[in-house]
């Protein structure tokens, strides 16, 4: 059987891992997978990010009314959109520990 070889310059010459000028199902299998494992830890990034970004922005919102600049007019509003933004940014936060949970859990089983 022939074996299959890559022409020069090929755009799956960088699948080829051992450098032997064919590539293998093993070697496309083990590319994939990198791939996989490269998007996963790119969505946990981005998750991580979500979560960070929505803890400091209740903290800044928790301390925004306590700021002299803003004046005691304008706290009534703040305090009917820090019931909205607490709850959905609470949520966000939630649910990232908790898949982080459920996901480092359901891998031990």
């Amino acid at each position: 059987m022939n074996a299959k070889k890559l022409e020069p310059n090929s755009e799956y010459e960088k699948y080829d891992s051992d450098g032997d000028g064919v590539v293998s199902d093993a070697e496309l299998a083990t590319t994939e997978r990198l791939q996989e494992l490269e998007l996963l830890h790119d969505k946990a990034d981005s998750q991580k990010q979500m979560a960070w970004v929505a803890m400091i922005s209740m903290c800044v919102f928790a301390i925004l009314p306590i700021m002299p600049f803003v004046p005691e007019s304008r706290l009534s509003t703040l305090s009917s959109l820090s019931d909205m933004l607490f709850l959905s940014q609470a949520g966000v936060v939630g649910l990232y520990f908790g898949a982080t949970a459920f996901m480092s859990r359901n891998g031990k089983q």
